[in-house]
């Protein structure tokens, strides 16, 4: 009875952490397209530029509680700026119990904060694929940083049977994927004329390889390109997409990782990949 109060408890704060990283999330997004900084001013109406207060600024109760308005000019805040907090939240929610292959020795309080960094990044990079088919080298080199990281880490805190095993094996996923987009891209663009996949799209595949290793990277990759496929031929039936039409394949690529992450390899592979 007390480990299920503590396990509600436990998944009320970490939902609660995640709606605030959502909200931060929703701030990059909205001005790192502008060029401007992501920490000063502090959170504005981007309408009338009223300093929002605290009180104001409460991850999804606020929106609620001030249904949908701004406070001072009643402009019209996007619906999108609760549903990317509420998402995050539902996410850093599941990776409570989350089973990444490569941290599957990590502490429960390393795993849950890589996941946190993790997940931020994808959904950040994914909301800026879809609506701006963009993906920042600059949050794509981050990420893979802080993935190599996360491996050391996860080396250095635990014993781990070769030592640099995971961080040589990190750095070698982040080229291989790297390099693996660059290879279909320039093959695509030999077929057809034209550029099929964007620098972003290598770059956000090396992001993926330093966090989930070769193996996961294979995955991902195997299930994005699957998922993407399947949008596309679902669009073209029913018309919602044009022949040509560019696709943010990134987003795919994420939601991918993502569900790499909380799976694990071997769930994929028994289910996918057995003989």
């Amino acid at each position: 009875m007390i480990a299920d109060q503590f396990m509600i408890m436990e998944n009320i704060i970490t939902f609660l952490v995640g709606c605030c990283f959502g909200s931060f999330i929703n701030v990059i997004v909205y001005r790192f397209p502008l060029g401007e900084s992501i920490i000063f001013p502090g959170s504005h109406c981007i309408n009338c530029k009223y300093k929002i207060r605290f009180l104001h600024n409460i991850p999804l109760i606020s929106w609620i509680f001030l249904q949908g308005k701004c406070i001072n000019c009643r402009q019209k805040i996007s619906l999108i700026y609760p549903i990317v907090e509420l998402t995050t939240g539902i996410l850093f929610v599941i990776n409570n119990y989350s089973s990444p292959s490569n941290l599957y020795k990590s502490s429960f309080l390393i795993t849950t904060i890589s996941g946190w960094v993790f997940i931020s990044i994808l959904i950040t990079l994914s909301i800026l694929d879809i609506k701006y088919l963009w993906l920042p080298k600059s949050i794509c080199n981050f990420g893979i940083f802080c993935g190599i990281i996360s491996n050391l880490i996860t080396e250095i805190k635990h014993d781990i049977p070769i030592k640099f095993l995971l961080s040589i094996e990190s750095i070698a996923a982040a080229f291989l994927g790297y390099l693996t987009i660059k290879l279909i891209s320039a093959t695509g663009f030999r077929l057809f004329q034209k550029p099929v996949m964007g620098e972003g799209d290598s770059k956000l595949m090396a992001l993926i390889g330093a966090w989930l290793g070769i193996k996961g990277f294979a995955i991902t990759t195997w299930l994005a390109f699957n998922i993407a496929g399947i949008f596309a031929i679902l669009g073209l039936i029913l018309k919602k997409l044009k022949r040509h039409q560019k696709i943010p394949f990134g987003a795919f690529i994420a939601f991918s990782g993502i569900c790499v992450w909380h799976f694990g390899n071997s769930s994929f592979t028994n289910i996918f990949f057995r003989a």
